[in-house]
């Protein structure tokens, strides 16, 4: 500023000039409200919409609406949509196989579990664990209006069916009261949190074990992977206080452990592992079971998303806002190895080391389990993401893009199945680059956290290094794979070890001829 003195503007208002344009203007007003006051306050309505309070208040809240990051000052949007992708191959991902829960799959066809069959499931908890139903319904009716702006509504083709059910009390408690009984009883059946060891327990369940009870859990047996998959689609949900306020009206009902322990019990067998310890399922308030399920699958207190990493800013060049493939890393001396299940990260957490001193890197990732299911479950996961990660981070999300990078060709494929970060028996190499292809479609234009952005600047830090080009170029050159070093070793072995059984006899026959 000590340079720019001869070109500062005053601004302050001359005293005199002040002075009469505040005189000329009282006395304009003032004649303005003798003659045509009325047409003067007709036009002046403008500059009062302007200037009121409430319409201001009004603009702030949309604001706030619209704008994720200030979640906390707004009220909460609905938790239970259809996301925002509604592509053709990805539209099958989110559809339901044998049970609709929630409205917006009401009234699809073929499902194993309509509305019919779920009644018997509402009669076992009456019969065998005291549920009050009219207790419930009422606590429901009483909430109804929370429970209602759980539910987003949307421009969907059966948009009014969907309304009509979610306007109309009678049809949204019946929804809820049905859906909350399956989904209780199903976990009470398929989860390995309530399955005790000791004789008591066996007991107890013997004696609980009934016809009806029998012909349900058959029933659910054949379809077991179906409804686990439906209840971790984003748009096939119910609110998770209606399940717990279910499991309060059951007088006879005895759980071990939680309710919430208890449904992620149904998910022990599906991957991604959990990477969160039962303990802490007390502290945190659920929207819904898929809510549930990330949160035991993202690593505590990591990823979450305050604002664009400013790590990711600072990359200048396009190619190396890329996450770099395998045989990339490799050529640049990044050593790969399977992070040890006990790290507490779960299955979708990644780490880079290098030291300054080592033309070495090292990039530890844990084994991600490919399975049939594993599209659907990580694009529902990747969908809830990317519509509230302002409150819930974006683990997956920031996964899904760092092994869309690594898995590039089924070359990379390969490699990482050797390495054990890949794991799958039904997919081919080209299958794997699809599949992540495909994910990492949803992951273009996502808030991604601080982590991402921070792995990105060190891997491009550490390509840039001539040492580690020089030094991964000269490994992937003579040792492209682990037999060229045993054979090298063989042969050093064959060339060496005879001239050294040479010379030590001629030694020895020396010292005996002497």
């Amino acid at each position: 500023m000590a340079g720019n003195h001869d070109h500062l503007i005053d601004i302050s208002p001359d005293a005199s000039l002040v002075s009469g344009t505040v005189a000329g203007a009282a006395a304009g007003v003032a004649a303005g409200r003798g003659g045509g006051g009325g047409g003067d306050e007709a036009k002046q309505k403008w500059l009062r919409k302007l200037t009121s309070a409430t319409v201001n208040s009004a603009v702030l809240r949309d604001l706030i609406s619209r704008t994720p990051m200030l979640w906390y000052l707004g009220e909460r949007s609905g938790t239970i949509l259809r996301p925002r992708t509604r592509r053709a191959r990805v539209a099958a991902l989110h559809a339901v196989r044998a049970v609709a829960i929630g409205p917006f799959h009401r009234r699809d066809a073929g499902l194993a579990f309509p509305d019919d069959a779920k009644l018997p499931f509402l009669r076992y908890l009456q019969d065998q664990c005291g549920l009050d139903v009219d207790g419930y319904v009422a606590a429901l009716a009483t909430q109804r209006g929370r429970l209602r702006d759980e539910f987003a509504d949307d421009g969907a083709e059966d948009e009014e069916a969907v309304v009509a059910t979610l306007d109309d009390e009678e049809r949204f408690l019946e929804m809820l009261l049905l859906d909350s009984c399956f989904l209780l009883v199903v976990s009470m059946m398929l989860s390995k949190a309530g399955a005790g060891d000791d004789d008591a327990d066996s007991v107890m369940r013997a004696a609980c074990i009934s016809k009806e009870y029998f012909i349900l859990h058959m029933a659910v047996a054949q379809h077991t992977d179906d409804i686990k998959l439906d209840m971790l689609v984003l748009e096939n949900q119910v609110p998770f206080a209606a399940v717990k306020l279910l499991a309060a009206f059951c007088g006879s009902l005895k759980l071990r452990h939680s309710v919430e322990e208890l449904v992620l019990g149904c998910f022990d067998d599906i991957c991604p592992k959990r990477a969160r310890r039962a303990g802490d399922v007390a502290a945190g308030e659920f929207y819904h079971v898929l809510h549930l399920f990330h949160w035991s699958r993202v690593p505590k207190n990591k990823y979450n998303v305050l604002s664009t990493p400013l790590k990711l800013l600072r990359i200048k060049k396009e190619s190396e806002r890329l996450f770099p493939c395998y045989m990339e890393l490799r050529r640049s001396a990044v050593w790969f190895r399977q992070a040890p299940p006990s790290s507490g990260g779960g299955d979708l957490d990644m780490w880079f080391w290098r030291h300054p001193a080592s033309p070495v890197a090292v990039m530890s990732v844990p084994c991600l389990h490919i399975h049939d299911y594993s599209a659907a479950v990580l694009h529902n996961l990747v969908a809830f993401e990317k519509h509230f990660y302002w409150a819930h981070g974006a683990c997956v999300t920031a996964h899904v893009a760092r092994m869309e990078g690594l898995v590039r060709c089924p070359p990379d494929a390969a490699m990482l199945r050797r390495r054990g970060v890949l794991a799958t028996t039904r997919r081919t190499d080209a299958e794997l680059v699809a599949l992540f292809r495909e994910l990492g479609e949803e992951t273009v234009g996502a808030r991604l956290p601080d982590e991402y952005g921070e792995m990105l600047d060190a891997v491009a830090r550490h390509r840039r290094r001539r040492v580690s080009c020089w030094c991964g170029g000269f490994v992937l050159h003579f040792f492209p794979s682990p037999w060229v070093a045993v054979s090298l070793a063989a042969a050093a072995a064959l060339i060496v070890v005879p001239s050294m059984l040479q010379t030590v006899y001629t030694v020895l026959s020396y010292f005996k001829s002497s």
